[in-house]
Parts: structure tokens; sequence; C-alpha cells
């Protein structure tokens, strides 16, 4: 399981040509079936910093250090956002607020969403950490707002 937050950054290196095209400034994911559908790539440029999407079928693989992606073809991509969805608040069915996003799990292979870290503030992180909800556990979310079973997260 990873975090999105460890993508964002990375450098994106072309297979075919070795050069590195920028760095990951956000990740796309379908919200309807919890899958991956690409990046938004910041290209490397000195004087703008143009934008890029990359679909997940252009990426070969989400190395620790980097992307590797090859015959990228720079089609646009949609769906929710990682910046987009961080900060968004969570609740539980009973209407209580539970905390924000802190981040989003994905699996190993950058494929599917598995859920969330929630937190409940700084002082509360400290004390007792993040808490993660996992998908079966979202009873409903929108573009700003999660809604899990009970009082409960997992």
């Amino acid at each position: 399981m990873r975090r999105m937050r460890d993508i964002v950054r990375l450098p994106v290196i072309d297979l075919n040509s070795g050069e590195r095209l920028g760095w990951v400034k956000d990740i796309l994911y379908n919200e309807k079936d919890n899958t991956v559908s690409g990046i938004i790539v910041e290209k490397d440029s000195l004087l703008t910093h143009p934008l890029e999407d990359m679909s997940r079928d252009d990426i070969v693989s989400f190395g620790k250090d980097s992307l590797a992606v090859k015959n990228p073809e720079g089609k646009k991509i949609s769906g929710a956002s990682w910046s987009q969805k961080v900060g968004n608040k969570v609740f539980n069915g009973e209407g209580d607020i539970k905390g924000t996003i802190g981040d989003i799990y994905v699996d190993n292979t950058v494929q599917k969403v598995l859920g969330y870290e929630i937190s409940d503030g700084l002082f509360a992180d400290l004390m007792k950490g993040r808490e993660a909800v996992f998908e079966e556990n979202i009873l409903c979310e929108s573009q700003d707002v999660v809604v899990i079973e009970g009082g409960s997260l997992s």
C-alpha cells in the first residue's frame, strides 16, 4: 500500500529517450470505480511550468524514486485529483465530523484507490496517530465530503 503524497513530486522519466520529462504535480482517479486514471506532469522549464496529462496506460512503473513512462500520448484525462481531495471533511453516519482527508491510499501498482488517511488535527495526530478508512467502510462521497460507517475507523 502506498500514499499518493509519496508519488507527487517524483521525476517522470521517458524510457524511450532516457530524459526527464518533468515532475508529478497531481494524480487523477475515477471516484466511481476507484481506479487511478493518470497523472499531471509539470514540465521542466525555466520561465513557465506547462502541465501535461498522462494516462495510467502510458505509465510503465511507479518506482520509489521515479515514474517510468513509455510512448506518452499526452491525451486529456479527467477525474478527481489528489490535491483537491486532501483537506476535505470526513463525517460518520451520525453526522459527526471525524476529521479531514490527509492522504489517499493506493495499491502498490498504483492502479486502485484503497482508502483515505484521516487527520483529526495536529495534536490528535501526534498523540494517537492518523487513522485509515478503507473503501468498504465508506457510505458515500462527493467532491468535497466523505461519509463513513458509524463512528469507527479501520
